[in-house]
């Protein structure tokens, strides 16, 4: 029993601290944002494979769209989530030579596609994140954003970026397996 405490209290210095560093590092994230970036670490990117061929093409894309846009608002690479599971690969990694799109497509192809799920929960997971990332940030709190963002919890889903971060950061990435 001194363990699952030790654990849980363990856990949630991670909540706490992975919302801090979202508040700190992109003053514009909302709530959503750190659904987004714990949702990917519980579940991985597996949301978004379904066929290697158009993961080539969805990829080569948006390099191509993204060339003339500002890639340094975000780091190169980025843990997600609160335990770290899987990291956000910045696409200026490809744009500035770091790694070949076809590298970036490997790591992406090879974490996507798995039984990623941390667990078979991620409702509840999100409910107590939610309450830890409230006590963070009160500003947070936006009753008609966390009532959608439980109805995705519930079924699973994904959620995109919320406008805010997306005008403020240009999140341009792929996710791949931490090592």
């Amino acid at each position: 029993m001194a363990i699952s405490l030790f654990s849980c209290k363990s856990e949630d210095k991670a909540i706490r601290q992975i919302c801090k560093e979202i508040h700190e590092n992109y003053p514009m994230a909302t709530l959503q944002d750190i659904y987004k970036t714990c949702y990917q670490d519980f579940f991985g990117a597996e949301h978004l494979m379904n066929d290697t061929a158009m993961a080539r093409k969805y990829i080569h894309m948006e390099l191509e769209q993204c060339r003339d846009t500002d890639l340094t608002l975000m780091p190169k690479l980025e843990p997600t989530g609160f335990r770290h599971r899987f990291t956000r690969v910045n696409l200026r990694c490809v744009v500035d030579g770091t790694l070949k799109e076809e590298e970036l497509l490997y790591m992406f192809i090879s974490a996507a596609g798995k039984d990623n799920a941390f667990s078979d929960d991620w409702y509840s997971e999100w409910l107590k994140i939610e309450s830890i990332a409230l006590e963070v940030n009160p500003e947070w709190e936006d009753l008609d954003l966390q009532n959608e963002l439980h109805e995705a919890a519930e079924g699973n889903y994904a959620v995109r970026h919320s406008d805010e971060f997306r005008d403020n950061y240009n999140p341009h990435y792929r996710i791949v397996r931490s090592y």
